[in-house]
């Protein structure tokens, strides 16, 4: 008996972008953090700036994503760059059609965590201790967390079926110097946003969301 086991194309398209309120725009900012990457992907693709200066704006192609793509996981990650003159939130939110196929990708088979808090440069607000917080359950690297479901199914700490309307993921005191945060090269911090699929038989199809990252004025917060 021959058996023939082929690889089905599955592409999930993710777009990311960067928003912040009008009625802070002179404490709150958010800007690409430097060139998005991917990894282990066939046929994928992510596009973003490089530069700090320019908005948030990337769009990631996971590609194939059923079993014939042999990489064990496909991995991205976005730097993201923040500024403020105040304490501050930064909030993430998910929009898109759902797969009604629960066979398909669904927003739960796609990893999502935030880390590698750094500071960009002199004009960077320092603290004497370390009170940025990153909110659970999305402050880890999904790459390094991913286990196997009865189902058969890759499973993660957290997913894009953790975020909801507007859901925190970042908070803490001030993060440049100044009264205000005119977008510099080193006058704020960044971090990195992690998406990650494992290859594995899905129904065939086309998903894709779209993430909104937003900074505010946060809770109160003291260096």
């Amino acid at each position: 008996m021959n058996v023939r086991i082929a690889g089905i194309p599955i592409l999930f398209c993710l777009l990311l972008l960067g928003g912040l309120c009008n009625i802070y725009a002179q404490n709150f900012d958010i800007s690409s953090g430097g060139a998005p990457t991917i990894t282990g992907a066939l046929s994928g693709s992510v596009t973003g700036s490089s530069s700090v200066l320019n908005d948030l704006l990337v769009t990631i192609n996971f590609g194939e994503v059923s079993p014939k793509n042999t990489n064990n996981i496909v991995k991205v990650v976005v730097p993201i760059a923040v500024r403020s003159s105040k304490a501050f939130e930064v909030t993430v939110s998910a929009a898109g059609a759902i797969n009604a196929n629960p066979q398909a990708i669904q927003r739960s088979d796609v990893g999502f965590g935030v880390n590698n808090f750094r500071s960009l440069g002199a004009l960077a607000g320092a603290c004497t201790h370390s009170p940025y917080i990153f909110y659970a359950p999305f402050n880890n690297d999904p790459a390094s967390n991913v286990t196997i479901n009865a189902a058969g199914r890759a499973t993660y700490p957290s997913t894009l079926n953790n975020i909801g309307a507007s859901t925190v993921i970042l908070s803490g005191p001030r993060l440049s110097l100044g009264a205000a945060t005119p977008r510099l090269i080193n006058n704020g911090y960044a971090f990195d946003a992690i998406l990650t699929l494992t290859p594995q038989f899905f129904a065939a199809g086309v998903t894709s969301t779209t993430l909104t990252f937003t900074i505010q004025a946060g809770p109160n917060a003291n260096c």
